[in-house]
């Protein structure tokens, strides 16, 4: 994988989590900032919530993908 393909990723991913983190705060109630074990089960509750935990999984599929496999 090319240098300039990291870079896009990279940011990709961050524009990715900075969108979610304002859909968690506004449709979740902030359930990713309460903690690991209750933010989870909050936002597994909800399903814009378990929205974002599946972008959160493609995301870190994604990464694992560039890591270790290119």
């Amino acid at each position: 994988m090319e240098t300039g393909a990291l870079i896009l990723i990279g940011v990709a991913i961050i524009v990715i989590l900075v969108i979610l983190v304002a859909l968690d705060m506004i449709f979740a109630g902030g359930a990713g900032t309460t903690g690991m074990m209750h933010g989870t089960a909050m936002m597994m509750s909800n399903p814009i919530g378990q929205g974002i935990l599946l972008v959160l999984l493609a995301i870190l599929g994604v990464l694992v993908y560039a890591i270790f496999f290119r």
